[in-house]
């Protein structure tokens, strides 16, 4: 039985019956959300178990058991095309958002709306799902629209505040121009291919590489990187990461920019605009993309973001502003990551690279989930998020600063921390391809020690007057924290298990040296 179809059914159920769940009575609709999100955790880690046991892609035709039309021999149905990149990211995001949910249940007990807030969190779970499981691109941009959508309103759920209206119309008013941009390139992709498959569109741009074909991709990553939040269209996050509630914020922060954003990347470039195929073509003479200079434009981008996200984190007061901050910083070595994958793409270095920022991409999820979690902690117990009023924060709740302790140690990339390997592949495959990125990377680094630090420093400072009397949140808060900070510890200790078992695995299936994408689409095509 495929169950990839429940992993969309599951939170779409559950968003959806919300509002009877309510009638129930208050403590209803929060434990049901915490169900239904566990149940979708559940079916996505079968759903990555078999992709990692197997090492084959999973491939669903929505309505048919063949994406193949009668009487023609192209796809014309919706499918759903997951390898083991996307079933990663979609574990990824099921976790994280179980947490957080689960986080929720005390942190957001004081607001209002809350079946609308939580139908909301589990449309912003679904849209990220279908984001990564999706090998329809136009499918694709549905789920882009209804995470996008359910995001600029969970941002402004707290509407009783300017920061969280102003927060979600700015981050609305760039969302829209980004999926304006990546609307544009879809449709132009189809205007000159015909089709929306996105195993299928390799293959026809492969065989006519037209302007069309180049001028839809410069359209769909410029969308993409605004959406991922790199400088110099990171303006959004700074605003809608803080104004959000924090149980938003980890997922903002930790999923949404990774799953609407880097893999989205990702997922256009190693799986429509393939490297492989357009190198082998250029070896015969044949007409073909250069996609190397699309890999040296996201590095130059990766690389400005990392250095001014990070810098930019130094100098904030506002905890979550830091931390909106920093998130703009990792999504630069994100992208290092993957542009080096495809400047030396076929090289071990490009497999290093993109090692890493899967690897990354999971790390910053986890980490980024710990840090927002105990920012909303310290505002919940002690009504700011503030640092200047946050002086002498460990001695009344040392295991909050405990666990961001070892959440800021991790994101630095200090050993045996999970953060130490990913970056520490970034660094390595930089290092090997031109040492002035590795010098760039470490330059961000810097920045990031001393952002945090500053916050360390503040937390073990003189007690001030605003934290006298504050104490640990409850348990419904504290096991989510507790939960990343053992997943942080644990991924630290067995971090090159990890690596060599799953991440590499991961970034080889997404390179497609083989065509592994492609060729899940052509049994079907060769059957029909």
């Amino acid at each position: 039985m495929n169950v990839l179809p429940w992993l969309i059914i599951t939170p779409l159920f559950g968003a959806f019956s919300m509002p009877v769940i309510s009638l129930l009575g208050g403590k209803f609709r929060g434990h049901w959300a915490v169900i239904v999100s566990g149940l979708t955790l559940g079916i996505a880690a079968k759903v990555f178990y078999t992709i990692w046991k197997s090492n084959e892609i999973l491939v669903y035709t929505l309505g048919d058991t063949n994406p193949i039309g009668n009487g023609v021999k192209f796809p014309i149905r919706i499918i759903w095309e997951v390898d083991l990149f996307g079933a990663l990211l979609a574990l990824t995001v099921t976790f994280v958002s179980f947490l957080a949910i689960l986080y929720s249940l005390e942190y957001m007990k004081h607001d209002t709306g809350l079946d609308k807030y939580y139908a909301l969190t589990l449309v912003l779970e679904l849209g990220m799902i279908g984001i990564v499981i999706t090998g329809d691109i136009f499918n694709f941009y549905v789920f882009l629209e209804i995470m996008s959508i359910a995001s600029y309103a969970l941002v402004a759920f707290r509407n009783d505040t300017w920061e969280g209206i102003e927060a979600g119309v700015k981050y609305m008013f760039v969302g829209s121009l980004a999926s304006s941009f990546i609307l544009l390139g879809i449709a132009l992709l189809y205007g000159q291919y015909g089709t929306l498959t996105m195993a299928y569109l390799a293959m026809k741009i492969a065989e006519n590489p037209t302007l069309i074909s180049k001028v839809a991709l410069a359209f769909l990553v410029g969308g993409l990187l605004f959406k991922s939040g790199a400088v110099p269209v990171h303006m959004w996050l700074s605003d809608a990461h803080p104004a959000a509630p924090s149980s938003i914020s980890a997922m903002l922060s930790g999923l949404v920019i990774k799953a609407g954003g880097v893999y989205a990347i990702a997922r256009i470039i190693f799986g429509i605009f393939n490297p492989g195929l357009h190198s082998y073509l250029k070896a015969f003479d044949m007409p073909a993309l250069n996609l190397n200079t699309l890999g040296w434009i996201i590095i130059f981008f990766a690389c400005l973001t990392l250095v001014i996200g990070n810098a930019m984190a130094v100098v904030q007061n506002d905890m979550k502003r830091l931390f909106a901050f920093s998130s703009v910083g990792q999504i630069g070595y994100i992208l290092l990551g993957f542009g080096i994958g495809i400047v030396a793409y076929g090289d071990k270095i490009g497999e290093i690279a993109l090692t890493g920022a899967v690897y990354h991409i999971v790390n910053h999820a986890v980490i980024k989930g710990l840090l927002f979690f105990i920012a909303g902690a310290v505002i919940h117990q002690v009504g700011t998020k503030n640092l200047n009023e946050l002086s002498g924060l460990a001695r009344r709740m040392p295991f909050t600063t405990l666990s961001f302790i070892i959440g800021a140690a991790a994101i630095i990339g200090l050993p045996p921390l999970n953060g130490f390997a990913s970056k520490w592949l970034i660094y390595e495959s930089s290092a090997m391809y031109n040492p002035i990125l590795a010098v760039i990377a470490v330059i961000g680094t810097v920045f990031s020690l001393a952002a945090y630090t500053r916050v360390l420093f503040t937390f073990l400072g003189v007690e001030s007057e605003k934290v006298k009397m504050v104490k640990e949140p409850g348990n419904a808060m504290i096991v989510p924290m507790l939960v990343l900070v053992i997943i942080i510890l644990v991924m630290g200790i067995l971090s090159w298990q990890i690596s060599d078992k799953i991440m590499l695995p991961t970034a080889k299936m997404l390179e497609q040296l083989n065509g592994e994408y492609i060729m899940a689409l052509l049994k079907f095509i060769g059957g029909g």
